[in-house]
Parts: structure tokens; C-alpha cells; sequence
């Protein structure tokens, strides 16, 4: 971890530290309709409908598990499809990693809420977007918020039964213009259904729907943490530069150690691709920049805040900033 820090620091853009987070999409397949979220909304992200092999994960953690402190089993899919999500939990807590999911929890499946903790998971975060079923559906479509609350009860009747106290469960309450009135309500029904914590995050969509914060100013330019101290894995075994890209030709390389001709995680974190994204935050790799170059990460507005960069992106016809999930 010190080492990947300091590589961080001094802005390296090839690394010999391991990642000591992982973010894993265990499937990217979800049961609801949201219309914001590119799985929700059905976009083709060029992946193939999958659930993550237990196999694959089993190699990841052979050859990154003594290095990550925490996985989060989750990104653009409902963690729960996976039939064997008990099972990767469990792999991932034998060895000494946190792990996270989060869940819409609209679905009736007991056995997989109970396997995920009897196999030790840590923390699970629930999202969830009004009190009431009229507002609720109003993003979580065709999801239903009494399934919701039954399942927060029925894991707090189970977690009691067995003594456990954990997972710690949060309710995440996705903050729109549409459903700011129902916080407290919410909350209060949260809370008596067995949450442990409630927590207001603003959601993003398009701007008629969302509630603009003012962003925080700072004296120094952003950097992608991710790109030092994360892996994201998706489904099909791509990896993705970070968590916020959701399109299969946005990715660094394919993580699939048995496969002829695949890479294992050392060699897509220091692929052509990823080091170049980590150029980007590095004002003395500039010049070593191709005036037409085309990279998943010209599209993010961390690297068009790099000042160093200013000259760079108005030169380079590709280096456009969009949403991250806009396409590749």
C-alpha cells in the first residue's frame, strides 16, 4: 500500500505496486428498469450478458489477494443474480478482504440474502429512492420498495437470530428533484426495517431530474486514484480504467489468465493503454503525448482539469470531455 501511494505521488506512470482495492462486477445483468443507469436503461455495452466464473475470481485473489484490503462485488450489475454469491464472498473473506455489495434489493431470494452472511460479508448498501411505491418506482422501475423493506427485515430478523453484526447495512437514498420531499420518511422507515445507517447521496441523470451541487474548489489539480490504487473487473473479464466506464472498448485489456494470448493483472496494469492514462496526470509526460491521440480517459473531466494539459486538449481533436458513460 505504501509503495502504490508513493507511486501515486510522484505521479508514476508505469507501477510495480498492486492494486489494494478491487471493484467487481460479479454480473451485468440487473432485474430493474432504472432509466439512468446504462444496465437499467439497456445500452449495449458491446459485453456479452455474463456472471463472473468462480474460477476467474479465484485466480484474481491468488494473484492480487495478499495485497487487496477491500472488494467491492458490485458496479453495473445486481449482485444477487450471481447464484454463487455467497460463495464469492466467502472466497474473497478467507482471505482477510473486506468485502461490499450493493443492492436495489427488489427481488425474493432468501437463501442468497442469508448465504451472504453466513459467509461473512461486511458491508451491504442498499439503494433505494422514496418512501412511498409511487415515488419509489419513479427511478427504481418495475422494483417494488415493500419487497425492499421486507428483505431489510428479514436480514435483521436473521442477523439477530445468529448473534452476527454484520453485514452493516446502509440505506443509500438516491436524491432526485422528484423525491426530495420523502428523505425523512424514508429515513424513519429505513431505519425501523433494520438499516443500520441512512445516507443521502445525489443522484446524477440529466439535468431536469437532478439536484446541481456546488462543487468544491481546490488548489491542486485532481488526480485519478483509481488508476493507481483500483482494479475494476468487469463480467467478462475486461478491465475497465476505472469504475465510472461502462463500454467494452473503453477497457485496458482482458483479465484471463487461462486464455491463450489473455494477461494476467501485472501486465494490463502497466499496458500501453494504462500508463498512457496515468501520463495524463503527469505534467512532465506531456510532450510524449500523439497530438491525435484516442483514450477512454480524454473523455473524463479529472483529465481536462489537469492545467498542464490545457495546450494538449485543444490540440487533440479526440480529447473531447463527455460523460463517462456516453459512449466509447
Amino acid at each position: 500500500m505504501l509503495r502504490c501511494e508513493l507511486e501515486k505521488f510522484k505521479r508514476s506512470a508505469r507501477v510495480r505496486s498492486f492494486p489494494y482495492v478491487a471493484v467487481i462486477d460479479v454480473t451485468n445483468a440487473c432485474n430493474l428498469r432504472c432509466p439512468y443507469c446504462p444496465t437499467g436503461a439497456r445500452r449495449d455495452s458491446g459485453r456479452k450478458r455474463r456472471r463472473i466464473d468462480l474460477s476467474e475470481l479465484e485466480a484474481l485473489i491468488d494473484e492480487i489477494g495478499d495485497y487487496v484490503v477491500s472488494a467491492n462485488l458490485y458496479n453495473w450489475g445486481e449482485p444477487f443474480l450471481h447464484p454463487d454469491i455467497g460463495a464469492i464472498v466467502k472466497a474473497f473473506h478467507q482471505k482477510g478482504v473486506l468485502t461490499v455489495i450493493s443492492s436495489n434489493l427488489s427481488f425474493h431470494n432468501d437463501e442468497a440474502l442469508k448465504s451472504v452472511c453466513d459467509m461473512g460479508l461486511d458491508h451491504l448498501v442498499v439503494s433505494f429512492s422514496g418512501a412511498s411505491q409511487e415515488t419509489y418506482e419513479k427511478y427504481h422501475r418495475t422494483g417494488k420498495l415493500d419487497q425492499v423493506l421486507a428483505n431489510l427485515r428479514q436480514l435483521n430478523e436473521y442477523k439477530r437470530t445468529l448473534g452476527l453484526t454484520r453485514p452493516l447495512v446502509e440505506c443509500k437514498y438516491l436524491l432526485f428533484r422528484h423525491n426530495r420531499h420523502e428523505i425523512e420518511s424514508a429515513r424513519k422507515i429505513a431505519i425501523e426495517s433494520g438499516a443500520d445507517l441512512f445516507r443521502v447521496v445525489p443522484a446524477g441523470g440529466p439535468e431536469e431530474a437532478i439536484l446541481q451541487n456546488a462543487e468544491q474548489q481546490s488548489a491542486h489539480a485532481p488526480l485519478c486514484h483509481q488508476l493507481c490504487h483500483t482494479v475494476v473487473l468487469n463480467a467478462d473479464g475486461g478491465v475497465s480504467p476505472c469504475c465510472f466506464l461502462f463500454f467494452k472498448d473503453d477497457d485496458l485489456g482482458m483479465y484471463s489468465p487461462a486464455g491463450p494470448g489473455q494477461g494476467d493483472l501485472v501486465d494490463i496494469r502497466n499496458s500501453e493503454l494504462a500508463v498512457t492514462a496515468r501520463s495524463f496526470f503527469n505534467r512532465n509526460e506531456v510532450g510524449r503525448l500523439p497530438v491525435d491521440l484516442k483514450h477512454p480517459c480524454l473523455k473524463c473531466h479529472l483529465v481536462h482539469e489537469q492545467p498542464h494539459l490545457r495546450e494538449y486538449l485543444k490540440s487533440n481533436p479526440n480529447a473531447q470531455q463527455t460523460h463517462r458513460t456516453a459512449g466509447p
